[in-house]
């Protein structure tokens, strides 16, 4: 998986508040929803809260890849997201989530969604990643530091 396949520019935001892990999850909803127009917000909310209650999708470090499939989804989409205060997400670590990786896949894609899933969870693992996507400063460089990153992985 290339960063570069299923993240875009407009999909790439620092500096984001949000006072839960609904209201973030709410955000982040919105946002993608507003590059894709095809993919409703209040459908893809739903379907990231309802994957949320299966079990929390923080992977701890502060890092959550809330993710669903969605019947009107074409191909496997992807949003960064960086909030200034951290947000509970009941992570294993216990440490609150600044970083959010949200992963919305077609209906009938499961190996690939996985696929992705490990490749994001790898992404999220190493310090330096997660310390340049925090200190980005912008979106633009926030997108930047994504790709550069998915680079050199």
């Amino acid at each position: 998986m290339n960063i570069d396949e299923i993240l875009s520019p407009e999909r790439a935001c620092s500096n984001l508040q949000a006072s839960s892990k609904k209201k973030a999850i709410e955000l982040v909803s919105e946002k993608i929803s507003l590059s894709l127009p095809q993919l409703k917000s209040g459908h893809m909310y739903r379907g990231l809260i309802d994957r949320e209650k299966l079990g929390t999708t923080a992977i701890g470090e502060g890092v959550a890849i809330p993710h669903c499939r969605l019947d009107n989804c074409q191909q496997i989409t992807g949003g960064l997201f960086v909030f200034n205060t951290s947000i509970d997400f009941s992570a294993p670590d216990e440490k609150g989530v600044n970083i959010i990786f949200a992963l919305v896949v077609p209906k009938h894609e499961s190996s690939q969604h996985l696929k992705t899933l490990s490749a994001l969870a790898n992404f999220f693992s190493k310090p330096s990643n997660r310390y340049e996507l925090l200190n980005a400063g912008n979106d633009q460089k926030l997108y930047h530091a994504a790709l550069k990153i998915g680079a050199g992985q």
